[in-house]
């Protein structure tokens, strides 16, 4: 007797009764463990935003125009709310995983980077504020300097 699965709510496994019992047996999933899986799909959408808040950012240099400068504002904005549920799931994810020792050094750049990246977003945003009342340039230095620093920080935690 065989029956379907459902893994990650997308794909169907046919796992024999047997072996379906015993796992669901050995550990039943609680709370935690199923909000720590929405890690992997709540991290694309702020990296995203910041890498292309850095090319909205470029463009609004290289054409002057301030148009750019107020989408990149608006995404990294949004990617600063974003990242606090991303991270957090994160945090969720990592206490239900085992690993051996050698994916133990990615996974503590992968968690170091992951803890400044929003932390780096949240700044980015204050100061892209800062910058839109202000108007001073080494604000606006500044401010892209964080973005950039920002998005190499949310690229390497996604790498």
């Amino acid at each position: 007797m065989r029956k379907a699965v459902a893994s990650s709510g997308v794909a169907l496994l046919w796992l024999p009764a047997t072996s379906l019992a015993a796992e669901t047996a050995a550990a039943p999933p609680d709370a935690r463990a199923l909000l720590g899986r929405l890690h992997p799909a709540l991290v694309h959408f702020p990296i995203a935003l910041i890498v292309v808040a850095v090319v909205a950012e470029a463009l609004c240099i290289a054409r002057k125009d301030g148009r750019y400068a107020d989408a990149a504002r608006f995404m990294v904005t949004a990617a600063a709310w974003i990242s606090i549920p991303a991270a957090a799931t994160g945090f969720l994810r990592a206490g239900n995983i085992t690993m051996d020792a050698t994916t133990q050094h990615l996974f503590a750049v992968h968690r170091i980077a992951g803890i400044a990246t929003p932390v780096l977003i949240f700044l980015c945003a204050g100061l892209a504020e800062g910058v839109r009342r202000s108007g001073q340039i080494w604000e606006l230095m500044l401010y892209r300097t964080v973005l950039l620093l920002s998005a190499v920080s949310a690229v390497v935690a996604g790498y």
